[in-house]
């Protein structure tokens, strides 16, 4: 049964945008999202909906009878939108509220101070509440009504929960600059039970990734070390205590510095989401609104800049 539900703004506000523009690139440019963004508010839209809303024709895209139907409906829609959000009397007040948010260790030291700064300029009388900790526990604090935004991976499907991509990170096998495979070059995975290998908390969401890309390759390793967070590991591998999967950009200065040496898992890719979660159904404020899109904006740069750095290395 179809659900009678209104239509998600957000998604409105990116097919307008590839309307626009014709161009899953260009539209992420404009939006400050990454193409896979707009993807995926496209799949939802259109699944939503219950029809296709776009198609592609050689390099371009079109729109289909629907979606030039939606089209002359989405965007006076968001321009009233947008003009009555400016007139209201009472947005400075709603621009003061706080915004909960929920997010582990590593992304509060690494990626949150870009976000607070930015968001102190933008709305200095908004108040940035945060509550570290793993996916999991982020969750079980949204649901106990701690924090209502959890910056994290992509969580598992669920019908409880919203998700808006943001940006993308790229785990990597990372070993000591002494370790054979530093001077190989590759991780040899024939060889991977033979090394010790340290593992953060096997039931997270990453190690869920990992273990799934490695029954791809049909590999089973054993995980004798199990940490419970991600700067323990990398500590560990320091010390020259053995091997791990960590996020490209947890390991940057490492790197730099000599003091870690950092390996591609392959040919493909391991990637992981990044995004925004909140409760199905909740509204969300002008503060938590502008500060998903700061994420989009601030992740999008922060992955350009990653990609660069390593295109330069290749």
């Amino acid at each position: 049964m179809k659900r009678n539900r209104p239509l998600d703004t957000r998604q409105l506000q990116v097919f307008v945008s590839l309307a626009a523009t014709g161009s899953f690139t260009k539209s992420a440019e404009n939006l400050y999202v990454t193409q896979s963004a707009v993807s995926h508010s496209m799949k939802s839209l259109e699944k939503e909906v219950g029809c296709d809303l776009i198609r592609r024709v050689g390099k371009k895209i079109m729109l289909t009878p629907a979606g030039a139907r939606l089209l002359a409906f989405a965007h006076p829609l968001l321009v009233e939108m947008e003009k009555v959000r400016k007139e209201l009397p009472g947005r400075s007040m709603e621009q003061g509220s706080n915004v909960r948010l929920g997010a582990n260790d590593a992304m509060l030291q690494f990626f949150v101070p870009a976000l607070l700064k930015e968001l102190e300029v933008a709305i200095p009388e908004c108040r940035l509440e945060i509550m570290g900790g793993s996916t999991s526990e982020c969750l079980g604090l949204m649901k106990e009504n701690q924090v209502d935004l959890i910056l994290s991976v992509e969580p598992h499907p669920s019908n409880t929960l919203e998700f808006i991509p943001c940006f993308s990170d790229e785990l990597k096998m990372v070993v000591h600059p002494e370790h054979k495979w530093a001077k190989l070059g590759w991780t040899e995975w024939a060889k991977i039970n033979s090394e010790r290998f340290i593992a953060t908390d096997p039931h997270g969401y990453t190690s869920h990734a990992f273990l799934n890309f490695l029954k791809d390759k049909q590999i089973q390793i054993d995980c004798p070390m199990v940490m419970k967070s991600a700067a323990a590991v990398k500590e560990l591998i320091k010390c020259g205590v053995g091997i791990g999967v960590l996020p490209d950009w947890f390991v940057a200065k490492d790197i730099k510095r000599g003091e870690l040496v950092s390996l591609p898992l392959g040919s493909k890719r391991l990637m992981r989401t990044w995004g925004i979660s909140f409760l199905k159904g909740k509204e969300m404020s002008f503060a938590e609104n502008y500060f998903t899109r700061l994420v989009q904006k601030i992740g999008c740069e922060w992955m350009v800049h990653r990609e660069t750095a390593r295109n330069a290395k290749i």
